[in-house]
């Protein structure tokens, strides 16, 4: 998203929440122009714009949404058929039933992030032996939490600027030692 694009839509939010902007000088709003710019540099402008629009027309708030609810409106929107946990169990479950002697072939099958949560084929094989109410209760119950997790991460990096994922990637390389100047 441009400059002028980041101005229009803080045009439009100056429009809808007019109490927030009371009181800026010029030095502030010019800030604060930056400070968005810089953070919806790499962003779609269609979809910051609907991120913007949902907000606007759904939240009662009295104040303008900071950057990252901007961001997290956007994540639901480009993230909208995305699993939520209990879908994500109900695949689970249905994987266990052939777990206990395929818990390769099962765990393959499972969207990423569902595998991300269940954490290897031996936990599926694990978790088939486990009795319906223990299943039900203490592992389920640590899948959503773990499935969540994955969920909330995963949107924190997609919030963040391309530049500071680059360099974040370039630090984890490092720390694992793969020489990424090659």
């Amino acid at each position: 998203m441009t400059r002028e694009e980041t101005k229009q839509i803080l045009q439009i939010l100056r429009l809808n929440y007019p109490n927030s902007f009371k009181g800026l000088s010029d030095k502030d709003t010019f800030d604060f122009l930056d400070l968005w710019s810089e953070a919806f540099k790499d962003d779609d402008v269609k979809i910051v714009v609907m991120a913007v629009k949902s907000i606007i027309y759904t939240d009662t708030r009295e104040f303008y949404p900071n950057i990252a609810t901007v961001k997290k409106e956007m994540y639901k929107i480009t993230h909208h058929d995305a699993l939520n946990e209990y879908e994500a169990w109900a695949l689970v479950l249905k994987a266990l039933r052939e777990s206990k002697w395929a818990s390769n072939e099962e765990f393959e099958k499972l969207p990423n992030e569902v595998q991300k949560a269940v954490g290897s084929a031996d936990n599926l094989k694990e978790w088939a032996w486990i009795e319906d109410s223990s299943l039900s209760t203490v592992v389920a119950s640590n899948f959503y939490k773990a499935y969540r997790k994955i969920q909330d991460d995963d949107f924190k990096i997609m919030a963040l600027p391309n530049d500071i994922k680059k360099e974040l990637r370039l630090q984890h390389k490092e720390a694992i030692g793969i020489d990424y100047k090659k």
